[in-house]
């Protein structure tokens, strides 16, 4: 047998050991059935109602964190719906207000009354609240601080939220922190007001069991007109906070139809115009969603392997990433291993299923910069191998590769 017949025998041998090889892929390298660049999603709602404009074409745009994706008009005939509610509810508190301070000067002159027949039969039941006093005198010194305290507090914050710089729920907290504060105060001064009447009846004295009954009636008698006036008197700065409330949107709403009616819906982060919910000139709602931006921060690639290879990939284990399409290379590491019992979404802006509810979905880091926005979509294959990627093994992760893509 000459050289060339030896030759020839060789490589048939190595022939039928690279096919014997390639059938016995999947137990050397686990191998995914399919996979793709993904990335995360942020989805971008609008503030208020009104009408879009300058939406980016349909092609994915780069945009950077701050810049404009579309511009919204304000629907000017629904501020003036508001307005006119909100005037009629402005007219309503106040008439409530109105009654309520008649009601107030009525028990104040009742009360007046009943502490001036009391002084006139003021008696000395031989008792002592000396103590209760001046505990009631401090603790009004401290409702009266807090107080004063949160007041402060409000004169920071109200040009914060006029120059937008504080929201409307944070400022709605300073605002409620000032009402409990005044309502503490005004029944601390009530009680104190209630003990520094039965003190002074007490000092000044009287004798004989029937003015002690008359007393014990007058004494009832106030404390029941100063328990109503206290009422009446929280109930007014609940209403009062709530005029407050209606007239400063009814401001707000008057500067939007006034000065801005139109406002720029912006991108926190820095990514890709990928998927738009509207078209140019369509009305929306507030807190619909606009588009969803694609996170040119965070790709990676999300592949999909048999369950056959759960005990053959880990965490950490070295994934080589074969893109289709551009036919090269990269380089990752296993982040993340889900078995797929059901189907799952993840906040991605590709929503990939498998097609085997029994498959395992795995999440490959990519080193930053090795992927770009353009990827994203890209379909790929991976292989998975726990060593530190010499050359013998990349051979054979190269030679894997060639043989599963012409399969």
């Amino acid at each position: 047998m000459g050289f060339l017949g030896k030759m020839r025998i060789v490589c048939a041998i190595s022939l039928i050991a690279v096919s014997l090889w390639a059938l016995l892929l999947p137990p050397l390298f686990p191998y995914s059935t399919h996979a793709i660049v993904n990335t995360k999603v942020v989805t971008i709602k609008a503030r208020d109602q009104g009408r879009i404009d300058r939406l980016p074409a349909k092609q994915p745009t780069l945009l950077k964190a701050g810049d404009r994706i579309a511009t919204v008009t304000r629907d000017l005939a629904k501020i003036q719906r508001e307005l006119q509610e909100r005037e009629f509810t402005r007219l309503k508190l106040k008439e409530q207000l109105d009654s309520l301070d008649k009601s107030i000067a009525a028990r104040e002159r009742r009360l007046r009354d009943a502490e001036q027949e009391m002084s006139s039969t003021r008696a000395s039941a031989g008792l002592v609240v000396e103590q209760a006093h001046k505990a009631a005198v401090e603790k009004v010194r401290l409702y009266r601080d807090g107080l004063e305290e949160k007041k402060a507090n409000e004169k920071r914050v109200a040009p914060l939220f006029a120059d937008g710089i504080v929201t409307a729920a944070q400022w709605s907290e300073t605002r409620e922190q000032t009402i409990e504060a005044e309502k503490n105060l005004v029944t601390a001064e009530a009680d104190l007001i209630r003990l520094r009447s039965r003190l002074d009846g007490f000092r000044r004295g009287a004798g004989g069991g029937q003015t002690e009954d008359a007393m014990e009636g007058l004494l009832g008698r106030v404390g029941s007109y100063e328990q109503e006036l206290s009422a009446l008197r929280i109930q007014r700065i609940e209403l009062n906070a709530e005029l407050g409330e209606v007239e400063s949107r009814i401001a707000s709403a008057k500067s939007f139809s006034e000065v801005e009616r139109t406002y720029d819906l912006t991108t926190p982060i820095d990514g890709v115009v990928w998927r738009r919910q509207l078209v140019n000139g369509e009305t929306l709602m507030e807190g619909q969603s606009v588009v969803d931006m694609a996170d040119a921060h965070s790709l990676f690639v999300e592949a999909f392997f048999r369950r056959d290879f759960m005990n053959s990939i880990a965490i950490g284990d070295r994934a080589s990433v074969y893109l289709i399409g551009q036919s090269r290379y990269v380089e990752g590491r296993i982040a993340d291993i889900q078995v797929q019992e059901r189907t799952t979404k993840d906040p991605n802006i590709i929503n990939t299923i498998s097609v085997d509810a029994s498959m395992l979905r795995v999440t490959i880091e990519i080193a930053p910069g090795v992927l770009a926005p353009e990827n994203i979509g890209q379909l790929a294959k991976v292989l998975v191998s726990s060593g530190k990627g010499g050359l013998p093994e990349r051979g054979l992760i190269w030679l894997s590769f060639i043989l599963r893509t012409h399969q």
